[in-house]
């Protein structure tokens, strides 16, 4: 739990602290990336990494054994650490952009469009890739291991063994086949 003197008390000690005004224009995007939270001002080329300390959930089903249960992250556990390490993360980060208003000749105008945050696009197991792929042309689940061999498709296997393929690998690949079929037709 944070008490509210620790805050009170942080916001006393950045209050002591003067900043530009245009300090705040810049955006400072703060989001999970692997097991790491990253806090980043894009406009300005500024990362910095904190680790999360992540819940392992033991994951049982009818196909595995007991000997193979697999545990997977699966909730973050918030804490008075992480929450402190994320408002000194915050406060460097204005001060890096404070330093870099005063210091630096070369001063990029802040970002002026927005984005919504978008969910993550859908990554497809092998099954359900053949299906979409067969919506378009005729494709047997084989074929499609083979092109992954080869290298045509891009693709990741899970700590379990099953191959998952990005959503965007769909497109890609419906273009590779339609080059060369047009270059086969040619011939």
């Amino acid at each position: 739990m944070i008490l509210v003197s620790d805050l009170a008390e942080f916001a006393y000690d950045f209050s002591m602290k003067k900043l530009n005004q245009k300090t705040f224009d810049y955006p400072i995007v703060i989001r999970r990336v692997a097991n790491d939270i990253v806090f980043s001002i894009p406009d300005l080329g500024y990362f910095k990494h904190s680790p999360i300390r992540a819940e392992k959930l033991i994951v049982e089903s009818a196909k595995t054994p007991k000997s193979k249960n697999t545990a997977k992250p699966d909730n973050c556990i918030l804490s008075e650490d992480l929450l402190h390490e994320a408002m000194e993360q915050l406060e460097k980060a204005w001060l890096h952009i404070d330093k870099h208003l005063e210091n630096k000749k070369w001063l990029p105008d802040a970002s002026t469009f927005k984005q919504s945050i978008q969910k993550a696009e859908e990554d497809y197991s092998l099954p359900e890739f053949a299906a979409k792929l067969n919506e378009f042309m005729s494709v047997s689940e084989n074929t499609i291991r083979r092109e992954i061999k080869r290298g045509q498709i891009q693709c990741y296997q899970t700590e379990g063994g099953h191959r998952r393929i990005p959503g965007s690998e769909l497109g890609h690949y419906l273009e590779k086949c339609k080059t060369k079929r047009t270059s086969e037709a040619e011939a």
